[in-house]
């Protein structure tokens, strides 16, 4: 009889417990799956970011030393200064070694081979010299561009060019000395000019091809700003010396 009493007990106890019913996952909440993929993207982006800034300055930098001293060798240079007898000014083609640039404001120990020709091929191995411009020491405007990020980045302190530095130029035909007349004196945005405003080589600069130049001046035309290039910058100097061979 108790048996039973107890059975009949236990039976009504599992028919009255609740059966246990499996719950739905918790959804994730909007705004976090779009904060953590906003993140990922970021993270991506940054190092995207980062390795192009790593290949702007080493990688881009180390192509153009190795240029430089394939451009000393084809100017046979001995002891800094052009020895052996390199090709003449007029018979260079594009890409060939054309000289050296020294500029004493930028240091001591700067110095550059200059590259026929200024097109990005040219100038990703160093400062080049525009074609239709003048050599050193011709009456007219003899003009150079170089970049000032990546590449070695020759002209990175280009603003700190200050009127009556001197720039030195050695070619095949002796060696040049201009000193500065228009510069950027220290101004970040000083002779910044548009990026398409080629008058700064004319042969009289601002004067078009038809007026005859009357003097042996110098250009050098960088990018503005440094990491970018939507304007340009310039300076200018006239020839005060020199010694040809």
């Amino acid at each position: 009889m108790h048996r039973q009493a107890a059975r009949g007990r236990r039976r009504a106890s599992q028919r009255q417990t609740p059966q246990k019913t499996s719950q739905p996952a918790p959804r994730r909440n909007v705004a976090a799956l779009v904060a953590g993929g906003i993140g990922e993207f970021m993270l991506t982006a940054g190092a995207v970011v980062l390795l192009f800034v790593v290949y702007t300055l080493w990688g881009t930098g180390i192509q153009t030393a190795n240029a430089q001293d394939d451009l000393r060798n084809q100017l046979g240079l001995d002891a800094g200064q052009i020895e052996k007898d390199p090709i003449p000014l007029d018979q260079l083609e594009v890409g060939d070694a054309y000289g050296i640039i020294r500029i004493p404001r930028f240091g001591d120990d700067w110095e550059w081979i200059i590259v026929q020709g200024t097109e990005d091929p040219d100038l990703k191995n160093g400062p080049g010299h525009y074609l239709d411009t003048v050599d050193p020491g011709q009456m007219g405007n003899f003009s150079i561009a170089a970049h000032r990020s990546g590449h070695g980045e020759p002209f990175a302190q280009f603003p700190e060019l200050r009127v009556g530095d001197i720039i030195e130029i050695e070619t095949a035909t002796g060696t040049y000395l201009y000193e500065l007349d228009n510069a950027p004196n220290g101004d970040p945005d000083g002779n910044k000019i548009g990026i398409r405003d080629s008058w700064v080589v004319d042969p009289v600069p601002g004067e078009g091809d038809e007026v005859e130049p009357v003097e042996r001046r110098i250009t050098l035309t960088t990018c503005w700003p440094r990491w970018g290039s939507s304007h340009r910058m310039y300076a200018t100097g006239i020839l005060i010396g020199g010694e040809e061979i």
